[in-house]
């Protein structure tokens, strides 16, 4: 009985042994490894709670990159905003320059507008003693006048440099030449010669104007032949019709020397008013004025002796022809009206127009007749 109940005790505590993976020993050799394995556990964890110590070290940096994204983005809504408004194109325009400096005036439908400095004033005339002069449209600080080739602009106040045409001429620009007949084309994209009737013609792109002392100069290599085109700054009258031109141009090309007259007449009437000094040869009233101002609208107005007058004016290739003026009704002296229907007279029948080396402007009328005029 008693053996029985020490085997038994004996099997409960080798399996009890077995359960704690202890050896089969049961003397206090077991319950000591119990004892010292907690111990051990709480030194390993002090290192787990030391981690998520740290991670709050490496994730506090974290806010302070994003908060500079705010003030990159502040400067955004400080940009300046692109202009809404859109300026139309200039019509008939020139450009004239001022020292270092430019200056364009044309037309926008009916207005004079000139653009200068980076601003653009909508002009208005105001009366002056010689030339056409123009004010800014509510800024009488800013003007243009207008003294033959020359011009005097002043923008808000300040004087600019007296303002002369651009050396280089505007495009598109055309030459034309007689005997042999030959016509020279140059638009931003190319330049282009056609002669001998057709059956020369060279083409290449545009080259960069090369300015000189009184002449402006392209070469251009096109096709094996070289073609060097010569803008000279001195008039030219056609050598078959005798309509003046602003320019002479020569053109070499294959071994050859083309001349001829280039740019546009009409420029040579436009702009500065033209004071008329004589009438058929025998001069005109004292102190009396007639006047014309040819308009790039192709409108020719101005002073008859007595009364405002208007008409129409057109350039060919041939010459130059006038429209009967239409004029208001004021009576003056007899000696005044006599001058002012002689004017309108020779005015109706103009065919062509001449500038003598003095640079007085003659208009020539079928009969025979001329009026001479002159810029101040």
């Amino acid at each position: 009985m008693h053996l029985k109940l020490v085997i038994v005790l004996a099997s409960a505590l080798m399996l009890g042994a077995c359960a704690t993976g202890v050896g089969t020993r049961v003397d206090s050799g077991g319950a000591t490894p119990r004892e010292e394995r907690p111990s051990p556990r709480p030194e390993r964890a002090p290192p787990r709670s030391e981690r998520p110590s740290s991670v709050p070290e490496r994730t506090q940096p974290v806010p302070e990159r994003v908060q500079p994204a705010p003030e990159r983005a502040q400067p955004a809504p400080e940009r300046p905003k692109p202009p809404v408004e859109r300026t139309q194109p200039l019509a008939f325009a020139s450009t004239l320059a001022c020292g270092d400096r430019s200056v364009t005036v044309g037309h926008v439908g009916d207005t004079i507008r000139m653009e200068a400095g980076g601003e653009t004033f909508d002009l208005r005339p105001v009366r002056s003693a010689s030339g056409a002069r123009y004010e800014a449209v509510g800024d009488s600080s800013t003007s243009f006048w207008s003294k033959g080739d020359r011009a005097s602009v002043v923008v808000r106040g300040q004087p600019w440099p007296e303002c002369v045409p651009e050396r280089a001429p505007s495009l598109p620009y055309r030459a034309t030449g007689n005997e042999p007949g030959w016509r020279l084309d140059i638009t931003a994209h190319t330049i282009a010669l056609l002669a001998d009737d057709g059956r020369m013609h060279v083409e290449a792109p545009t080259p960069v104007a090369e300015p000189g002392d009184g002449f402006t100069r392209f070469r251009a290599p096109a096709a094996g032949a070289g073609l060097v085109a010569t803008i000279f700054d001195r008039r030219c009258a056609d050598s078959m019709t005798g309509m003046p031109y602003p320019n002479a141009v020569t053109v070499a090309v294959a071994g050859r020397m083309l001349t001829g007259c280039g740019g546009d007449p009409a420029t040579l009437l436009q702009g500065a008013e033209w004071v008329v000094e004589d009438l058929r040869g025998a001069g005109i009233v004292d102190r009396s004025r007639v006047t014309l101002a040819f308009a790039a609208d192709g409108r020719v107005s101005g002073h008859g002796s007595c009364n405002r007058y208007t008409a129409s004016y057109k350039l060919t290739g041939e010459g130059l022809t006038i429209s009967k003026a239409a004029s208001t009704r004021m009576a003056c002296a007899p000696a005044l009206m006599r001058q002012e229907r002689l004017f309108f007279d020779l005015l109706a029948q103009v065919r062509r127009f001449t500038i003598d080396a003095s640079g007085a402007l003659v208009l020539h009328a079928a009969d025979g007749g001329t009026i001479a005029a002159r810029r101040p």
